[in-house]
């Protein structure tokens, strides 16, 4: 009797699950079995490896062959697995030595024919065998491109069975034939820069880099092309991915299916217009535009024109930072921690009607730490404002100083951390210091969360002007902030 192990992954939302695929072999009857995690047997994975297998001109003599596929942690069977299932029964019946599946998952869809097809996420499920600690993945020669983008893990890319034995009892590398595979263009929108603002938008300017320092949510008002092109400005201030955070978002950008052909290390900024549906906009089956912002920025142009299920949904990924999706075929989980810009249109319409188109947002307003207004003619001799580069190097050093302030409490950001606990030692702010917030408070001008969003964004300002700790007179400047009263 011969038993061997044989590993895999299947995409999982935001974990992929480690499939482990045992194969044995006993004497006499000829058959094969494979059994699923609940021990039921799979008769259409095994009629597709084993056509795989035998027109590849693989046979093995008289004995039973069994195989019991078993994804940890309970995820269901991914044709993701069948490359690893058929590795695993080539190995037990002495095709393959044992020790080549040593420290290797095997990804890929086997064909009737032989042939290895490609599978979706896998740039994703790369990274995660690579994190895992496992240093080497075999996979289709049609995902090789995405997988090479992986750092510190071989790949060995494949089309046929067939090569899958020559590397496994030779060592040598298949012969890469790369087939093009159908993609869709990014969905990343193109980042005008600072310097494209409007001369004398000053405080636009230090409100969009309070707002990349901290990483705050913010509603924009005024008329619809001004505050689009200051909310698209945005992510010029943000710093690079740094590798982890550009692996993810290059996976859920992949995994989508649009063409990813290096590591995405700029955040990006998704703009999905006011008529796309919910699942474009929440995901479903693959991620929607919540999640191909993670670690960038999410711009809803004319916010209260969306379908008001969608600015619903949109509370779970801010609060949580994921979106969770339930399907007909099973629950979704993505990660969806974008920032968050919004923008509301001025200067059309009655009263009445202006704040009848306001009142369409109170469902997601409030997740708006500022309020910026824009779109004040500048006066003829106002100066150039200056670039994106030296502004966001005042970022980068901002966010710095916030991340090693929050480091232990496990958090990056002024807007990471929970409105309760800015609000505890040793970060509360002194009762004078906070002041002018506590005043409105108790006038009902703002609320509880209002009182925390000042002392975030205060935090911020008090970062970005190289003090210690925030003051009076910047709890003041968030207040305006806060309320919209800031103007150029």
């Amino acid at each position: 009797m011969t038993s061997v192990t044989a590993l895999s992954l299947c995409p999982e939302g935001i974990l992929d699950r480690l499939v482990l695929v045992s194969a044995e072999t006993t004497a006499g009857g000829g058959r094969l079995d494979i059994a699923g995690p609940d021990g039921a047997a799979t008769p259409e994975l095994r009629d597709r490896v084993y056509a795989g297998i035998i027109n590849s001109g693989l046979t093995w003599r008289p004995q039973t062959v069994t195989v019991a596929v078993n994804p940890l942690g309970g995820a269901t069977a991914h044709a993701c697995a069948d490359l690893a299932v058929a590795a695993a029964i080539l190995a037990a019946t002495g095709y393959l030595p044992a020790t080549a599946l040593d420290g290797v998952v095997f990804l890929g869809e086997l064909g009737l024919d032989g042939a290895i097809r490609t599978v979706r996420e896998t740039l994703k499920l790369v990274a995660s065998a690579a994190e895992l600690g496992y240093s080497t993945v075999v996979v289709p020669a049609g995902n090789a491109a995405q997988a090479r983008l992986v750092p510190g893990i071989r790949v060995v890319a494949a089309e046929t069975l067939h090569q899958v034995v020559r590397w496994a009892t030779t060592g040598e590398d298949p012969v890469l034939m790369e087939a093009a595979e159908p993609s869709r263009p990014s969905a990343v929108v193109d980042v005008p820069d600072l310097v494209q603002l409007p001369a004398g938008w000053r405080a636009t300017r230090f409100a969009l880099q309070i707002a990349a320092a901290g990483g705050h949510h913010v509603l924009f008002t005024g008329p619809a092309g001004e505050a689009v092109l200051a909310a698209r400005c945005l992510p010029s201030l943000l710093p690079d991915l740094d590798d982890p955070a550009a692996l993810q978002v290059s996976a859920l950008h992949a995994a989508a299916g649009l063409t990813v052909e290096e590591l995405i290390r700029r955040p990006p900024l998704l703009a999905p217009h006011c008529s796309s549906s919910f699942a474009s906009v929440l995901g479903g089956r693959k991620p929607g535009a919540v999640s191909l912002a993670h670690r960038g920025v999410l711009l809803l142009e004319d916010a209260s024109e969306f379908d008001e299920r969608i600015l619903r949904a949109l509370r779970q990924p801010l609060d949580s930072g994921i979106v969770q999706l339930a399907r007909a075929r099973g629950a979704h989980t993505y990660p969806a921690g974008f920032q968050m810009m919004l923008t509301c249109r001025t200067g059309h319409g009655s009263a009445v009607a202006q704040r009848a188109y306001r009142a369409r947002l109170a469902g997601i307003a409030d997740r708006a730490d500022m309020t910026i207004a824009v779109g004040n003619t500048p006066s003829a001799d106002a100066e150039p404002g200056e670039a994106s580069a030296p502004a966001a190097a005042r970022v980068a050093a901002a966010r710095a100083v916030a991340a090693d302030r929050w480091r232990a409490e496990g958090y990056a950001t002024n807007a990471d951390i929970p409105l309760d606990r800015i609000q505890q030692r040793p970060f509360r702010l002194p009762p004078p210091v906070l002041a002018p917030a506590a005043r409105l408070r108790e006038q009902g001008a703002i609320s509880n969360t209002g009182y925390g969003q000042i002392a975030r964004l205060a935090w911020t300002i008090a970062d970005l002007d190289g003090l210690p700790l925030p003051g009076r007179d910047e709890v003041e400047r968030a207040i305006q902030l806060r309320r919209g009263e800031a103007h150029d």
